[in-house]
């Protein structure tokens, strides 16, 4: 032994003479190094001990009469010498069992670091247990010893922490020897699998046989930890690492928890040896599933009604079409009179109707998938309710929708299985086809128009405009009209016959069908003057210019009647919308005021036919 420790063991440190030709002194004289602050050979059997080696740093008072090595751990824990975070952990090493079953074992080498205090400090301390070759039941004799910590195990410790903080469970094992070591486990797994297994594989498998997985997830994590899958996985598809996500009990409620195998570096084909991280990531993977399912449902959603739309209808569809379910019934609906709403009101009157519809739907099936899948088309399929239940629930739905003026063409389909999916809504489409066709024989048409009618007065009396209007409207009219520059589409309050059937015939095109107008009832010698009007960038112009914001001009029909026209600039003006009133009324005048009906602030005749 060197001349240093010799004398530093002379002033400092307890030897027990009749030991020092002992094989355990042998072993750690010629084995371990001078950096210890305490050495002790220890009987684990019966905890018998005698130091060595202490370091007056470590000594204790009041502990000379401990007879086992194990209470005097217990006494170190108890009376506070051991920071509170680690006594836990070290705590362990007070239990013979365990201490036992790791030197018994295999382990030649165990180590634990902990904080203690020390004259009114605190000192990373690393503890160990070391076992010479042989060491067995037969021969108990180890040494335990206690070294002041260096840098690199206190950050080894400092990240062991975080990991701890972050992990249920920390274990290195063994794929080839079925093998563990214990880094972290709770308390509960100490005592109920630690303490009275050997093998991960026991304790993989009365883990889940315990009621600690969901059950929902045990055919997961039974295939997971098969042993022989992981022992083939690792050596043969060279995998870097292995996850598993499922349920675990905590604090007797189920948490989701995942579960990390990755190579150690001790890793060998012919000793597979892991280290396995347990982790909880319940609120993560919640959020997690949340985001999915809301991107999920914005996939799947059509965006006005949030009814389901095309793209899961067409998913669907297909999966009935493979399915096992004995029936299916498809209620095939589409909207009456959404085309002139949009074109009379406007969308966002149409979008109410869809809407309700829709709202409505839902509110008496509401445990059946109901779809939007186009612009006024609506498709509810169930396996479960027979065609006499939905027949009946549709009446209800017919008379619910009437309230606000809405009513719709369905067609109900049901069949067998065997027939397949595409035929059933495929029928019902037919039938709904037969039922619009109906609806407009009968009386569609010309109610729609008076609905129309009624609900554009309503609508009115709440626009801003409505009282500028009402005053400057003649008290006979031909026609009214609210029509959009920027669109090219109109809202009416009053439109003869004749009008509506060419709007109708140039699909609402407003410019279009007054082409069609000037072509058939405006006399040739005034049709320059009206085509005028229809070219809008010049429209615009003028009422952007005038004093008073409105143009006016006077026409003559090819009966003889003169009409005069005058078109005002409403207050909403944006890049998108430009909303005007066009004013049509039949007029009376004096063979003497002709000539100057079309001058002045009013539309000038002369200068809009010659350019």
């Amino acid at each position: 032994m060197p001349q240093d420790i010799e004398n530093r063991l002379s002033k400092e440190v307890i030897v027990v003479n009749d030991v020092k030709n002992d094989a355990v002194y042998d072993f750690v004289k010629d084995t371990l190094l001078d950096n210890f602050l305490k050495l002790a050979r220890v009987n684990v059997l019966t905890g018998e001990y005698d130091f060595m080696k202490y370091d007056i740093v470590m000594r204790e008072e009041g502990y000379e009469n401990i007879s086992s090595i194990y209470n005097y751990i217990e006494k170190q824990v108890t009376d506070g010498l051991v920071l509170s975070e680690y006594a836990g952990e070290y705590l362990k090493f007070a239990n013979p069992e365990y201490v036992q079953k790791r030197v018994f074992g295999g382990d030649r080498r165990i180590i634990q670091s902990y904080k203690r205090k020390v004259h009114g400090g605190n000192m990373w301390v690393t503890f160990g247990i070391v076992g010479p070759k042989g060491c067995s039941r037969e021969n108990p004799w180890v040494v335990f010893y206690w070294r002041e910590a260096d840098s690199d195990t206190t950050t080894m410790v400092d990240a062991l922490s975080t990991l701890s903080a972050i992990y249920y469970k920390i274990l290195k094992i063994n794929l080839t020897t079925d093998r563990f070591q214990v880094i972290k486990v709770s308390e509960y797994e100490r005592g109920h699998f630690v303490n009275r297994l050997n093998r991960i594989t026991d304790w993989w498998r009365e883990f889940a046989e315990g009621g600690n997985v969901y059950e929902e997830d045990l055919e997961v994590y039974r295939e997971f930890t098969d042993a022989e899958r992981l022992r083939k996985v690792f050596r043969e598809d060279s995998i870097s690492a292995q996850s598993c996500r499922y349920r675990r009990l905590v604090d007797d409620t189920y948490r989701w928890a995942q579960m990390e195998l990755t190579p150690s570096i001790e890793y060998e084909d012919d000793n597979q040896v892991l280290v396995l991280y347990i982790k909880d990531v319940h609120d993560v993977y919640l959020k997690e599933l949340r985001n999915r399912e809301a991107l999920l449902d914005s996939y799947h959603r059509d965006a006005l009604t949030r009814l389901f739309n095309r793209h899961k209808y067409e998913e669907d569809l297909r999966e009935l079409s493979r399915g096992d379910e004995a029936y299916l019934t498809c209620m095939y609906v589409d909207v009456n009179g959404l085309h002139e709403l949009n074109n009379h009101l406007g969308h966002e009157k149409g979008d109410d109707m869809l809407c309700s519809v829709a709202d409505t739907l839902k509110r008496f099936f509401p445990e059946e998938s109901v779809y939007r899948i186009g612009g006024d088309e609506f498709v509810m399929l169930s396996t479960r309710l027979s065609r006499e239940t939905v027949e009946h629930i549709l009446l209800e739905v017919r008379r619910e929708l009437l309230k606000d003026n809405y009513e719709i063409s369905v067609g109900v389909e049901h069949g067998r299985r065997e027939l397949s999916a595409y035929k059933i809504v495929g029928a019902a489409e037919l039938a709904m086809r037969k039922d619009k066709e109906r609806y407009y024989r009968e009386n569609g048409r010309d109610r729609r128009r008076r609905v129309l009618n009624e609900e554009l007065e309503k609508t009115l009396e709440a626009k801003k405009y409505a009282e500028r209007f009402l005053n400057v409207i003649s008290d006979k009219y031909a026609g009214v009209y609210f029509v959009d520059l920027k669109k090219d589409t109109l809202q009416h309050i009053y439109i003869p016959e004749y009008f509506l059937e060419l709007l109708e015939e140039t699909d609402y095109c407003y410019s279009k069908a007054m082409r069609l107008y000037i072509d058939k009832y405006v006399e040739k010698e005034y049709q320059p003057l009206l085509l005028s009007v229809i070219d809008y960038e010049e429209l615009t112009r003028r009422l952007r210019t005038e004093a008073q914001g409105d143009v006016s001009l006077v026409y003559r029909k090819v009966d003889g009647k003169y009409v005069s026209l005058r078109i005002l600039e409403l207050e909403q003006y944006t890049e998108e919308k430009y909303e005007t009133i066009w004013i049509f009324s039949e007029r009376v005048f004096q063979a003497d005021n002709l000539g100057n009906l079309n001058t002045g602030r009013q539309w000038n005749y002369e200068e809009t036919i010659n350019g």
